[in-house]
């Protein structure tokens, strides 16, 4: 085996050959001890996935799913991936069927990804074990389990877990969810390359927004730095794509690491960086942000089907100066209770939006409630009367 290396997935070598007699064992455990970690945002380690979903298929029917859906349409991670290495993609999805023992293959695509498409039948040209599948649009249509009710032609709702996809996923059997960003590092880390990079997009106040790939560990403000810098003066910074948390610009020197986002109030998500100005009211900006999520919702779980609804009207109603100071601890609270019993990640981790823009900006929410005016000068009125219901403090 070659001596480590620092790979890179857009810009990095020649694909390795392909070994077909791959030691499904020993794949696992330098995949393991490689630390690789899923891309996808839960940032769960694939060494222990792959070998959860061989044992649990016992040699019988298992399935693979490269998800490739950038649900967040601001963060277009996979599909420029797929433009410009479906080769690497495919190389390492033959990898995970050939680890699992899994004998079919799903590339879950979203379906405005016309570029992607294109590149993927190429590559799969002569193929029939990887078939290019379509997710529904819309946000929830790239969550784990979501998915995989689409590909059995059912609506794209969260499932109840466990049982785990690695147990029971495709027609129950044991399935392997990985983002393309995850298994394009496969044939690369057994090629002995280390994974130290990430597929990041920066947008917002920035001189060059796109995608770019970073070292994890990166500080946000060098990402920000790396897109050209900013194009105004920026106030906070948003990472993780709708469902992460805003961090004041003061914490610039953040790492883009899983451990220390989550310290932070936020989380991976989608790998979106997003600048935001000093004209961004953050009252206004959590607001629009919850009302994206209650549209979006799959709305199976009541937790965020109405907890995002919930918090929509509460920020809209303190937006419009009709807020309360009661209306703080509210919001809390109902951020706890999606958090604590939302079916996934989408209303487990939108509950960031609420803490970290009232931790990180609370003259925004005290000018709103206290003085009754938008510190920004930018807000309108969305609200005539408050969003009341039975029950509130």
């Amino acid at each position: 085996m070659p001596a480590s290396t620092a790979g890179r997935l857009l810009d990095g070598p020649r694909l390795p050959a392909l070994d077909r007699a791959v030691d499904a064992d020993a794949a696992i455990e330098r995949i393991s001890a490689s630390g690789l970690r899923g891309r996808g945002g839960a940032g769960f380690a694939l060494g222990d996935k792959l070998r959860a979903v061989r044992a649990n298929a016992a040699g019988g029917e298992a399935y693979v799913v490269a998800n490739a859906y950038d649900a967040d349409p601001d963060s277009p991670l996979a599909r420029t991936l797929l433009e410009r290495r479906a080769d690497l993609v495919v190389r390492g999805i033959e990898l995970a069927m050939a680890i699992t023992g899994a004998r079919r293959a799903f590339l879950y695509l979203h379906p405005e990804a016309s570029g992607a498409r294109g590149t993927a039948e190429r590559a799969l040209a002569d193929r029939d074990d990887i078939e290019i599948t379509f997710g529904p649009g819309g946000f929830m249509g790239g969550e784990e389990s979501a998915l995989l009710n689409v590909l059995e032609s059912k609506r794209a709702m969260a499932r109840q877990r466990p049982p785990f996809p690695a147990a029971q996923g495709y027609q129950m059997r044991p399935t392997l969810v990985s983002s393309v960003e995850t298994l394009a590092w496969l044939p690369l880390v057994l090629d002995g390359a280390t994974a130290k990079m990430k597929l990041v997009s920066v947008t917002g106040i920035v001189a060059k927004p796109g995608v770019y790939e970073v070292e994890l560990g990166t500080t946000l403000g060098a990402i920000i730095d790396r897109a050209g810098g900013a194009s105004g003066e920026v106030k906070a910074i948003h990472v993780g794509g709708p469902t992460g948390g805003i961090l004041s610009a003061k914490r610039r020197e953040t790492r883009l690491d899983y451990e220390e986002l989550k310290a932070a109030g936020t989380h991976l998500g989608s790998g979106q960086v997003r600048a935001l100005g000093t004209d961004v009211c953050m009252v206004r900006e959590a607001g629009r942000l919850f009302a994206y999520l209650a549209k979006e919702s799959c709305a199976i779980c009541v937790p965020c089907r109405v907890g995002t609804k919930r918090v929509q009207g509460i920020l809209e109603g303190v937006s419009s100066s009709l807020g309360r100071a009661a209306d703080l601890p509210w919001l809390e609270e109902l951020g706890d209770h999606m958090e604590r019993f939302s079916l996934c990640g989408f209303g487990i981790t939108a509950p960031s939006i609420i803490r970290t823009t009232v931790r990180e900006f609370p003259d925004d929410y005290r000018a709103h409630i206290s003085d009754g005016r938008c510190p920004t000068g930018t807000c309108t009125t969305l609200r005539a009367r408050r969003y009341e219901t039975m029950v509130q403090p």
